[in-house]
């Protein structure tokens, strides 16, 4: 059975390509689109999708759509996608309930490749600033362990 996939973006030219990489996919079948938070929640609730891929900036997008929809349908993964590059908003939206973070503009594998990651529950982050991720996150581990 393919993975099913909701992409929400409101940049028109990304959602189309990206739903047309996704559509022409193997193993992948783009169920729904939406061009704001309160669509993608709607196309999630109709389609209960398992990859929900977000743009982060999208008007009602960010770490509180992530959060809900985790809230709501824990089994649906959640893979960002985003201009921003930046270690304080990946770590956001990691804690909010993404499984991985794409940014726009360092995506250097295939956008499917980087969907059958996420259904599979790997963690992942393609940006600039992973391996300052990394380290912010180790650090996080490494304090919680001290207080254990």
């Amino acid at each position: 059975m393919p993975l099913r996939i909701v992409v929400a973006d409101d940049n028109a030219a990304f959602l189309a390509a990206a739903r047309d990489v996704l559509s022409s996919s193997p193993g992948l079948d783009v169920v729904a689109t939406a061009v704001n938070g309160r669509l993608a929640l709607e196309a999630c609730d109709e389609h209960r999708p398992d990859v929900a891929v977000l743009d982060v900036q999208m008007p009602g997008g960010g770490p509180a759509l992530a959060a809900e929809i985790a809230r709501r349908w824990p089994a649906t993964r959640i893979m960002c996608v985003s201009a921003q590059d930046d270690a304080d908003t990946v770590l956001a939206m990691l804690t909010a309930g993404a499984t991985g973070y794409v940014a726009k503009g360092a995506l250097d594998e295939d956008l499917a490749t980087c969907v059958q990651r996420c259904a599979e529950g790997m963690l992942f982050v393609i940006a600039g600033c992973a391996a300052e991720v990394r380290e912010r996150v180790a650090d996080l581990v490494g304090r919680k362990g001290q207080t254990a």
